[in-house]
C-alpha cells in the first residue's frame, strides 16, 4: 500500500457521488420526513426486501429488463441474499419503533373511514396507541369525512429515530449505472463506501465544500474519524489533488443568462441575482456532450425554488451539498391534513437549511432588477390533496420567464386568471409528461385501503399534451416556449426511469405542440441536455 501524504490539500473528485441513504435506500424528500418514512419502510421497503429474499432470481432477470425500469425488483443478484437478509434484520431492529408508527397510524385512519360519519370523534383520544398519543388531530371535513392530521412539527424534533439511521454512500459510479431510487437499496461493496452521517452534521459542510476548494486531507479523515491506514487509502480514491473543471459559474454581463441544466433544472442569472430552479444535475463531465454539471453553479446562489417534492425537483443529494452556497430556499405550503403531503419546509430544516421561506399562490419576493412570483397548478399528482405545489414567474431586466414544471392545464381559466395579473409571459418552459406514472407507483405506502386496477391507471402524474400546453401559450401570449423537464438525460435515468422511443406518447405530444407554436411563428424546441442562453 502507497504512503498517504496527509498534508497534501485534495478536491472532492468531480465524478464522486456522495448519495445520502436513509436505513440504506436512497434519501429523496418523503425519506427525510419522519412520518413518510416510516410508511415506506413498512408498505414499500420491508415488502420488497421480503420479496427479494423469497424469490432472488425473479428480481435479478426483471432488473435486466429495460422494460421493467422503476418497477418493484430489486436491481441486485441472488449473491446479495445475504446482504439484504442483514438489512431487513437491521430495519426490523433498528427501525421498530417506525415500523410501529407507520402501522398504528393507517390501521387508525381505516377505523376512521369505517365506523364514523359525522359523531363526535372525542372518544378517539381515549384509546389512542402509544405510539400516535399527542401526534394525530381526527377532523371532519364539511361533508362529515374524517382525516387525520399528524402534527409534524412535533414528531420532527425527534420522536422517530430518523436521524440515526442516516448515512452517506461514496462512490465514483457513473450517474446512467446508478441503481433506481425507489426500488434497490445501497449495499456496501468494493466499489461503495458507507458511513454513518447525519444529514443536518457540520461535516457535510466539509465534504462539500471539497467540491470546488481545497482541504488538507488530514483534516476530512480526522473530521470523519478515519483513522484506520486501509479505510484512509480507500477514502483518497474518492479524491484528487486537480482542481474540477468548472465553465463559466458566475455572470456580470448587462443582460439574463439562463442555464439549463437538465430536465427542470435552470439557473437565471444577472449581474445581481441568481435564482435556481429545481436543482437536479450531473456531476459527470463529458467535453463531447457540452454538459453542465454541478461544478458549474456559482459559488453563491441567492434563491433556490423548489416547485414540488418529487424526487427529480426535490433532490437531497443536491440540496445538502449547497448548503453552504445558498442564500434562501423557496418552498410551497403544504397540506398537513395529507399523509402524502409532508412539510418541504421541515424536510428542509431536517438537513440542515436554517433559511426556508414558505410561499403561498401569487405571493412575490423582489429580487435587484426583477420579482419571483409563486404560482398555482394543475396536474402530476394524481388528483390527491397536494398543496405543495407551485409554478414560478421570474420577472427580471424586464423580460418574464415562466416555470410551469409538470403543470397540465386542465382547465385554461386557472391560467387565465393568473394571466391576468402576470401580464404578458416572454419565455415559457413548459413540462410534457403527459402519461406519467399510476397513483400508486409513488404514493401506495400512503394509501390506507387498495386502490382498484382501473382507478389507479385513470389518476396519473401526468403534466400538459399538446393540446393543454398550447393553452397555456395562447393566455400568456408567449413569444419563446421550451418544453423541458421531461427525465430524458441519462443522469436522470436512476430517478426517473423513462425511456422513451419515438413512438411514445410524450414524444409525440411535445413534437405536436413544438410544431404548432412554429407554424405560429413562435420559437419552439424541446430541450435535452444542457445550454446557455443569452436574453
Amino acid at each position: 500500500m502507497s504512503t498517504i501524504d496527509a498534508t497534501e490539500e485534495v478536491f472532492l473528485a468531480s465524478d464522486t457521488k456522495i448519495e445520502p441513504l436513509a436505513f440504506r435506500w436512497y434519501a429523496w424528500g418523503h425519506l427525510v420526513s419522519p412520518v413518510q418514512q416510516a410508511l415506506n419502510l413498512a408498505f414499500r421497503h420491508l415488502p420488497m426486501l421480503k420479496s427479494f429474499i423469497a424469490n432472488p432470481g425473479v428480481h435479478e432477470a426483471a432488473s435486466k429488463n429495460p422494460k421493467m425500469l422503476g418497477g418493484a425488483f430489486l436491481e441486485l443478484s441472488q449473491r446479495d441474499v445475504g446482504n439484504v437478509r442483514a438489512l431487513l434484520q437491521d430495519i426490523m431492529q433498528r427501525g421498530a419503533g417506525l415500523l410501529g408508527f407507520a402501522e398504528d397510524l393507517l390501521k387508525l385512519d381505516r377505523q376512521l373511514h369505517k365506523s364514523e360519519s359525522g359523531f363526535s370523534l372525542d372518544h378517539l383520544y381515549d384509546n389512542l396507541p402509544a405510539s400516535l398519543a399527542g401526534f394525530v388531530e381526527a377532523s371532519y371535513d364539511l361533508n362529515n369525512h374524517p382525516s387525520l392530521r399528524v402534527l409534524e412539527e412535533l414528531i420532527s424534533h425527534g420522536e422517530l429515530p430518523v436521524a440515526s439511521a442516516q448515512e452517506i454512500a461514496w462512490s465514483r459510479t457513473r450517474d446512467h449505472a446508478r441503481n433506481f431510487f425507489i426500488n434497490t437499496p445501497r449495499l456496501a461493496s468494493e466499489e461503495r463506501m458507507i458511513m454513518p452521517l447525519p444529514f443536518a452534521d457540520e461535516r457535510f459542510d466539509l465534504i462539500s465544500a471539497s467540491r470546488i476548494a481545497p482541504v488538507p486531507f488530514q483534516h476530512m479523515t480526522d473530521a470523519l474519524g478515519i483513522h484506520d491506514d486501509a479505510e484512509r487509502a480507500r477514502l483518497r480514491g474518492y479524491f484528487s489533488t486537480t482542481p474540477p473543471p468548472r465553465n463559466a459559474p458566475e455572470y456580470h454581463g448587462d443582460e439574463v443568462r439562463v442555464r439549463y441544466f437538465g430536465h427542470a433544472c435552470v439557473l437565471i442569472q444577472s449581474a445581481d441575482v441568481s435564482v435556481l430552479v429545481d436543482p437536479f444535475l450531473t456531476w459527470d463531465h463529458d467535453d463531447g456532450e457540452g454538459r453542465l454539471t454541478f461544478h458549474d453553479l456559482p459559488d453563491r446562489i441567492d434563491y433556490v425554488f423548489l416547485t414540488h417534492n418529487h424526487q427529480d425537483h426535490f433532490s437531497v443529494e443536491v440540496l445538502l451539498q449547497l448548503r453552504n452556497r445558498i442564500g434562501t430556499i423557496l418552498v410551497p405550503r403544504n397540506n398537513p391534513h395529507s399523509l402524502a403531503d409532508p412539510s418541504m419546509k421541515l424536510a428542509l430544516r431536517s438537513i440542515g437549511h436554517a433559511n426556508v421561506q414558505v410561499m403561498d399562490p401569487m405571493d412575490r419576493i423582489q429580487l435587484p432588477g426583477g420579482w419571483i412570483t409563486s404560482l398555482p397548478f394543475y396536474g402530476e399528482h394524481a388528483d390527491l390533496s397536494i398543496a405543495s405545489k407551485h409554478g414560478l414567474c421570474v420577472e427580471l431586466k424586464g423580460r418574464k420567464f415562466l416555470f410551469l414544471a409538470d403543470s397540465d392545464c386542465k382547465d385554461r381559466m386557472l391560467y387565465r386568471r393568473i394571466a391576468q395579473q402576470l401580464g404578458r409571459v416572454d419565455h415559457l418552459f413548459i413540462g410534457m409528461e403527459c402519461d406519467g406514472a399510476p397513483l400508486s407507483w409513488l404514493y401506495g405506502p400512503y394509501l390506507s385501503n387498495p386502490i382498484n386496477r382501473k382507478d389507479d391507471d385513470s389518476r396519473r402524474l401526468s403534466g400538459s399534451n399538446s393540446e393543454h400546453a398550447w393553452m397555456i401559450v395562447e393566455e400568456f401570449k408567449c413569444k419563446q416556449a421550451y418544453v423541458y423537464a421531461m427525465g430524458q438525460e441519462p443522469w436522470l435515468r436512476f430517478v426517473a426511469g423513462l425511456q422513451y422511443t419515438p413512438e411514445s406518447k410524450q414524444i409525440v405530444e411535445s413534437d405536436r405542440f413544438v410544431a404548432r407554436c412554429r407554424e405560429a411563428g413562435l420559437e419552439a424546441e424541446r430541450l435535452y441536455g444542457c445550454r446557455t442562453m443569452i436574453f
